[in-house]
């Protein structure tokens, strides 16, 4: 492994193709000068780059103010010169764009930023000429940072109350909407097991048994508690499984006071007669609508008009379905019946705005027991399902690459068995991975995992996936094979991709890896009985001197092995 800092830095697009007679200075300058990308055009001449053309945002961070026609190291700072020429060389002589990245000196900050370089041809197919765009790319770590903070303020700061519980039942964390909600200290409910905060609130835990929480993926209900000052609360109660690397680590308790959403279901179902006594109650504590039995709206109030962005007379004699967005027959059935159906429903703004909510349809009769109308009561729970839908997506995706994760893995190998479909299974990890921590730091090394996955999904279809186990060992799920030729071609464009080179902050790496196939039904028929085997022949190829693949055979001895001289 080579390390090299490496000055000045573009970042591009292809342009492979364009024409000569585009190149005139003012067409430049109409596509270039205003783009906040350094753009940088260099005439080629006997093997040499002549100054033809820099964009304003190149110009004014070199602070070059020369004429066009001079060579290019009379333009850029000898040194950088230097470091940049066996870049622009290659890039000429196999005429395909190169990418790579590097500190540019030229700031004052010493900000990173990817390059690209790109040969343009005449019609005779020789290089005349080398396009250079370059893109700070310091932006997208500080974007990362700024992502990692906003997850902690939507903890810190959300208005439901999160508490965060380990697998043998202690609370490690609570945000400070638990006390407001709870009626507990903080302090005390973090140092607390889950037993002892039922017990505080005075819940039934066979309402909420432990056992659910813990092996139910998403398990929610509506509880009855007591808070020490308000008395009897109701909470509407959500799990979310905690899992890093794979792991399941813990359950995120998502708890939101619904007391006057209940309040007022139980004094509509109890007072159908009194309804005009409680419509000041509802429209101050919901979202209140009423429809006749067609579904035509009658009468919706002033926070109903306030989420939705109507006003009342654009309401009145219009259909529901103008905000109903998931359609659900069973609370057709339900209320059809004269029951009260209660469920999340996603509802749509007059602007467009999606809007989560937990539904109570309460069905009204009259003397004669027919349904005369149907009242709405709906809380709105928008910011909980949104946070709800992160945590689910960090449960089945690796949080540092961003690819799903095992568990994901195993979700779609079952459903893939249902189906009887045929497909292969690669187990592969990077060779020598333990070198690049032991030698660069675990910094470059979760990069060089990021590159690594990001590698491996350029190179496979797109109805394939990556996955992580963990570490550096990573799954293929290769969907729709019917030949196992069709394997073996993938992980040798897979070889092929991985030994390129690549640059993580001035470190240039090559990776070899070693891949172990197996093929479904062949190799096995549940989703632990074909890991099993593409691991085994993953080892195997480890064994015999790794940099290989190799499809598993049930004698392990005779298992087929494609070395690297055979798919170079």
């Amino acid at each position: 492994m080579q390390k090299c800092k490496v000055q000045g830095a573009f970042i591009c697009e292809k342009t492979k193709g364009m024409h000569p007679t585009m190149l005139k200075d003012h067409m430049f300058e109409f596509y270039f000068d205003q783009m906040n990308e350094l753009v940088f055009l260099a005439e080629v001449k006997n093997q040499h780059l002549y100054y033809k053309k820099m964009n304003k945002a190149a110009a004014k961070l070199v602070r070059y103010q020369g004429e066009a026609g001079m060579r290019l190291e009379s333009v850029l700072p000898e040194r950088i010169y230097h470091v940049l020429y066996p870049y622009y060389m290659k890039a000429m002589e196999t005429k395909k764009p190169v990418t790579y990245n590097d500190i540019n000196t030229f700031s004052d900050e010493a900000e990173e930023f990817e390059t690209t370089l790109t040969p343009i041809f005449d019609d005779t197919d020789n290089s005349t000429h080398l396009l250079v765009m370059s893109k700070n790319i310091q932006k997208l770590k500080k974007e990362l940072a700024q992502s990692m903070k906003q997850c902690k303020s939507l903890f810190m700061n959300h208005e439901n109350a999160i508490c965060m519980m380990d697998l043998s039942g202690k609370i490690v964390q609570a945000n400070p909407a638990c006390e407001q909600m709870f009626g507990c200290d903080t302090q005390d409910i973090i140092n607390s097991s889950y037993m002892q905060l039922l017990e505080e609130l005075k819940i039934d835990a066979r309402a909420f048994p432990l056992h659910h929480i813990l092996y139910d993926q998403s398990y929610s209900k509506e509880i009855q508690a007591w808070h020490k000052e308000k008395g009897k609360i109701y909470l509407y109660v959500t799990n979310v499984p905690i899992i890093v690397e794979n792991e399941w680590i813990g359950i995120y308790l998502i708890a939101q006071d619904v007391t006057k959403e209940k309040a007022a279901e139980i004094k509509l179902e109890n007072t159908v007669k009194d309804l005009a006594n409680m419509k000041y109650a509802l429209d101050e504590s919901a979202i209140v609508s009423i429809l006749d039995p067609y579904g035509t709206i009658m009468y919706v109030n002033d926070m109903f008009c306030t989420i939705f962005g109507y006003e009342q007379e654009e309401l009145i004699g219009q259909s529901y379905e103008l905000f109903d967005v998931s359609y659900d027959p069973r609370a057709l059935e339900s209320i059809g019946q004269g029951k009260v159906w209660r469920g999340q429903v996603k509802s749509i703004t007059k602007e467009g705005v999606i809007v989560w909510s937990h539904k109570t349809i309460v069905p009204l009769t009259d003397i004669h027991h027919r349904i005369s109308s149907y009242v709405l009561i709906q809380t709105d729970i928008t910011a909980q399902k949104k946070l709800e839908n992160q945590l689910k997506f960090k449960a089945f995706h690796d949080s540092l690459t961003g690819v799903p994760n095992r568990m994901m893995l195993q979700k779609q190998v079952q459903a893939a068995i249902e189906q009887k479909e045929r497909f292969g299974l690669l187990f592969l990890d990077c060779d020598n991975f333990k070198e690049v921590n032991d030698q660069f730091g675990h910094d470059i090394g979760d990069a060089f995992l990021i590159q690594y996955a990001h590698r491996l999904t350029s190179c496979i279809r797109a109805c394939d996936e990556v996955y992580r186990l963990g570490g550096d060992e990573f799954v293929i799920l290769l969907r729709q094979i019917e030949r196992r030729e069709e394997i073996q071609q993938i992980m040798e464009r897979i070889h092929g991709e991985l030994q390129k080179e690549w640059s993580i902050e001035s470190c240039i790496f090559t990776a070899t890896s070693t891949i172990g196939a197996a093929y479904y039904p062949e190799n096995g028929e549940s989703f632990q009985e074909l890991l099993k085997q593409a691991d085994q022949a993953l080892y195997e190829g480890k064994r015999q001197g790794k940099n290989n693949v190799n499809f598993y055979k049930k004698n392990q001895s005779a298992v087929d092995s494609i070395d690297k001289e055979s798919i170079v």
